[in-house]
């Protein structure tokens, strides 16, 4: 199944966002499992990972980490089959910003940005996120995955229903 996503379309309905209370949740490995299926189904993806705490991809005395310290404002690595980019920001990009980067895919998937995302699903693990969604009384969410029941007026998936995220996913980019 292929679905083309206009280029007007770019701004938020083809993002959708994973995120939670709280790490270790769950986010990433239900991520992967959606991808799978998603590629599967002949879909172009791309993952926009938020770094609340900030990241570092260069490694001390390569090549891109010299060039950084050098003071280059953009440090782009390209080998085979892929490329990096490194870019020095004035504010951190939202996710339309980001979202146009991914390039030509059909679905981006943000992992995090709970505070603006709008096509949110909570991934939610009892023990582990507290004692109640933050979807519970947010109209801004489109489902709950989790390992316990909730009486929420948004679709729910069991942690292990990654096929089920995935439709609710390849329904919500086709509106």
């Amino acid at each position: 199944m292929r679905i083309r996503i206009l280029e007007c379309d770019i701004k938020i309905k083809r993002v959708v966002s994973f995120v939670s209370a709280s790490s270790n949740s769950g986010k990433t490995t239900l991520i992967e499992k959606v991808i799978k299926i998603l590629k599967g189904r002949g879909l172009r993806v791309a993952v926009i990972k938020h770094a609340s705490a900030g990241f570092d991809l260069d490694k001390p005395g390569k090549d891109s980490w010299r060039f950084q310290q050098a003071g280059a404002d953009t440090v782009i690595l390209s080998g085979s089959g892929r490329i990096a980019l490194m870019q020095k920001v004035e504010h951190e990009p939202g996710l339309d910003e980001l979202a146009r980067l991914a390039g030509d895919v059909e679905i981006v998937i943000a992992e995090g940005y709970k505070n603006i995302a709008t096509n949110k699903i909570e991934v939610f693990r009892q023990g582990v996120s507290g004692e109640r969604p933050l979807s519970q009384n947010d109209s801004s969410y489109l489902a709950l995955v989790s390992d316990k029941r909730f009486a929420v007026s948004i679709p729910c998936f069991d942690l292990d229903d990654a096929t089920g995220v995935a439709d609710l996913i390849v329904r919500t980019i086709s509106r």
